[in-house]
């Protein structure tokens, strides 16, 4: 696996030993290919010499995935599909490269699956933002990780990345999703490359002078009128049409000032002083 100066740091023994440290205290559980925790710690040093010499001779292949069902606060299944051991610990070296070269150019309004970024700080960024009220875009993209098109992700992923053996070696693991679309949730891989498919909409947004907040999929955008909230409809839905998704119709709605919608859990209201009761979170003029 030639490539350049991320690929060699990749395939090296102490790249992969940090990331098994971080699957490892994440659980370690086995994936589709059924290799234990137990079975891969039994000789660990052998093990991850022997998977930098796959990934250098370009004989690494990756294992199928296990599903395994979540259920949702509604009561509906999401399903998680997880990667053998060794293919999460190769994900985590890539995911954990790749984010220290990326992250600094990414929006400062996304907040999900990023260093020193949380739900917690994602609303407070939406607080600031809606002092003083404000018409709100609350959207929801249609089936997002089911939707993302391998072709114009790895498209996005190749403006950022200019290792070709690291484009090439996603672009295995995104065939191992399948059916060209989707990204399978559970993979440490996926998190970033879901920030990577949505960058378009945060550079779309920041360009027409919109604010917002993204925390994943997740996402509102906030408006000083009525017809400014429908033309930021309208930019995300081009943009995302354009990257072979959409908004869910059904669940994306304009909201006037002082009426409630819910972010990331919480119950937020963009108008006059902050008050609080319950799960409910009053956003105004007053202090924060």
């Amino acid at each position: 696996m030639k490539g350049g100066p991320m690929c060699r740091q990749l395939c090296e023994v102490k790249t992969l030993r940090a990331a098994w440290e971080r699957v490892r205290r994440n659980g370690a559980a086995a994936g589709g290919d059924g290799e234990t925790r137990a079975a891969f710690e039994h000789d660990l040093d052998a093990r991850l010499a022997r998977l930098v010499e796959e990934l250098r001779s370009r004989r690494y292949r990756p294992g199928p995935l296990r599903r395994v069902p979540l259920r949702r606060p509604d009561g509906r299944i999401r399903w998680l599909r997880i990667p053998g051991l060794a293919d999460r610990v190769v994900q985590t070296a890539c995911q954990r490269l790749l984010s220290g070269r990326l992250d600094a150019r990414m929006s400062s309004a996304s907040f999900g699956y990023r260093p020193a970024r949380s739900v917690a700080a994602a609303l407070q960024r939406l607080r600031k933002l809606g002092r003083g009220g404000a018409w709100v875009l609350d959207a929801d993209i249609e089936n997002f990780f089911d939707r993302v098109p391998h072709a114009l992700l790895l498209d996005e992923l190749g403006i950022w990345v200019d290792d070709a053996a690291i484009l090439r070696l996603i672009g295995v693991w995104l065939d191992g999703f399948g059916g060209g679309v989707g990204l399978a949730q559970g993979a440490p891989i996926s998190p970033l490359l879901a920030n990577l498919a949505l960058h378009p909409l945060d550079m779309g947004f920041a360009r027409a002078g919109i604010r917002f907040v993204r925390y994943a999929d997740d996402f509102v955008a906030l408006a000083p009128s009525r017809e400014a909230a429908f033309a930021a409809r309208e930019l995300a839905a081009t943009t995302l049409e354009r990257r072979g998704l959409a908004l869910q119709d059904a669940k994306t709605r304009i909201v006037p000032p002082g009426a409630p919608f819910t972010f990331l859990g919480e119950t937020l209201v963009l108008d006059g002083p902050q008050k609080r009761t319950g799960r409910r979170r009053v956003v105004g003029r007053g202090k924060h």
